[in-house]
């Protein structure tokens, strides 16, 4: 008996099924700076969370044979982050034809590529953190832009701090950067050590910091100098072609990175037959995804906007 395009539709729905999720699943280089959450609402909130102070003295109360009183901490609530699930869908055909003429290697590379353009939509959006880090249009909870001179210290301090520069990529740079990442403050001023650690550039920056990166001795010296940033702990390299400034680059801490910069699930992507498909010799399968990302506070990052 002669299958039904719609049975041949359900037929080859599974291997369809197995072949997009590979494709949405494939890397794109910024999965282990975001903090990846589930969301059950519509929305998502989040908040920075400012510093502690330091450790009280404990003292006990000998004479009178009690314990002392042991002082509990207070969090300084920084600004806080609404995040709003957008949604996101496409669909694809499959001719009857492919079917009857067992062309599965075609209907796998369609597949392929409907789940690429669902992973490319994915890493486009990570990169557009960074693609407008240095704008006012994007802004985050502070209500500055995520690489911003002009970042408010807390909601009772005005004070400003700086996670932005102008500097061209170079060795010299990126030392100097991680150094302004250790002298950070937190809201109380006292000394919060920001470990950039990795480095992230487009394309056309990728060889420059391989060599920069890589190097056993400080790259440009004839004295075999040693290379600073291989005697501590070697730095991570993120390079993305998503990213679309030819100079634009940035330093992140991979601890603090995931605890800042979020990614939302509401419904993770998913693939199955169209419930609008007529099976008029065509079989229609629809793909869905929604979520949000933004970050509740900044510091993990510093970007440099080259002119």
């Amino acid at each position: 008996m002669t299958m039904t395009t719609e049975q041949y539709a359900r037929f080859v729905l599974p291997i369809i099924r197995k072949t997009w999720q590979q494709a949405t699943n494939a890397p794109s280089g910024f999965e282990g700076l975001f903090g990846m959450e589930t969301s059950n609402a519509a929305t998502a909130y989040s908040q920075g969370i400012g510093g502690t102070g330091l450790v009280s003295e404990y003292n006990s109360d000998s004479a009178e044979g009690a314990p002392g009183a042991i002082k509990y901490s207070s969090f300084s609530e920084l600004y806080e982050k609404t995040f709003t699930h957008k949604e996101y869908a496409d669909g694809m055909a499959i001719e009857r034809r492919l079917f009857d003429d067992d062309q599965s290697g075609i209907i796998r590379r369609r597949a392929s590529q409907f789940g690429d353009k669902f992973n490319n939509t994915m890493a486009y959006h990570k990169a557009s953190v960074f693609n407008n880090a240095f704008s006012s249009d994007y802004v985050g909870a502070d209500s500055v832009a995520l690489c911003s001179a002009s970042h408010p210290l807390s909601k009772r301090n005005s004070s400003t701090w700086s996670n932005a520069g102008s500097t061209a990529f170079s060795y010299d740079a990126v030392t100097a950067t991680q150094a302004l990442g250790l002298s950070m403050t937190d809201d109380k001023a006292l000394p919060m050590p920001i470990i950039y650690d990795t480095v992230i550039v487009p394309n056309g920056l990728r060889a420059q910091a391989l060599e920069i990166l890589k190097a056993v001795a400080k790259p440009g010296t004839a004295d075999n100098d040693a290379n600073a940033l291989q005697e501590d702990r070697p730095l991570q390299l993120v390079v993305s072609p998503w990213l679309s400034d030819a100079n634009n680059w940035f330093m992140a801490d991979s601890r603090l990175a995931p605890q800042h910069l979020l990614w939302y699930w509401r419904v993770m992507p998913e693939v199955d037959l169209d419930p609008a498909s007529n099976f008029n010799l065509v079989a229609k399968y629809r793909g869905y995804m929604r979520f949000s990302y933004g970050w509740d506070d900044a510091r993990w990052v510093y970007g440099h906007e080259v002119a």
